[in-house]
């Protein structure tokens, strides 16, 4: 290797745009010092789109086991070559329990997937809604009812005495015509 060359390639090394193992970027993701040199500008959106939380991985988390949002059990895979002890500059890990909403590169699973996507952590989907309270009859309402039957209550009984009344003063009269 000539002279020049060396300190040229040590020169290009430190002006390279790299951020420190484990930093995060603006979008929240951890930042890989080579990741984002290897992916077009901006990350890439999927027509494919869906949400899910990571069941299980393997490969070093690059391989999740996903139940999706929608009830289906897909498996996403963050690296081009998910065997044990190898690795790219742009493979993505998961989390198991932690929901993402995940932007593959293919239509199905199992799903491909690494840190040039716009993957990422979303809230976990809150929990049912509690139930409204049992329905109770409010005080005024049992009041009003209470009323509404002694009303009805008064009336039967004041009609039960008046009818056979009218009926003797009927029969006397019939007598005395």
């Amino acid at each position: 290797m000539p002279r020049l060359a060396v300190p040229l390639l040590v020169a290009l090394a430190l002006l390279a745009p790299t951020s420190p193992a484990g930093a995060t970027d603006a979008a929240g993701e951890t930042a890989r010092p080579s990741a984002r040199m290897s992916c077009v500008p901006g990350p890439l959106r999927s027509e494919h789109a869906f949400t899910g939380t990571v069941a299980s991985t393997s490969a070093d988390g690059r391989v999740a086991q996903v139940r999706t949002d929608d009830g289906r059990d897909v498996q996403v895979v963050g690296s081009s070559n998910p065997q044990p002890n190898t690795a790219t500059t742009v493979d993505r890990s998961y989390a198991t329990g932690t929901r993402y909403e995940f932007h593959p590169l293919n239509p199905a699973s199992p799903y491909e997937d690494n840190i040039c996507t716009a993957t990422h952590e979303v809230a976990a989907v809150p929990a049912a809604p509690p139930e409204p309270p049992a329905t109770t009859v409010s005080t005024g309402a049992f009041v009003t009812a209470l009323v509404a039957f002694g009303v009805v209550a008064l009336v039967g009984t004041a009609a039960a005495f008046l009818v056979p009344s009218r009926r003797r003063r009927n029969r006397r009269r019939r007598r005395r015509a």
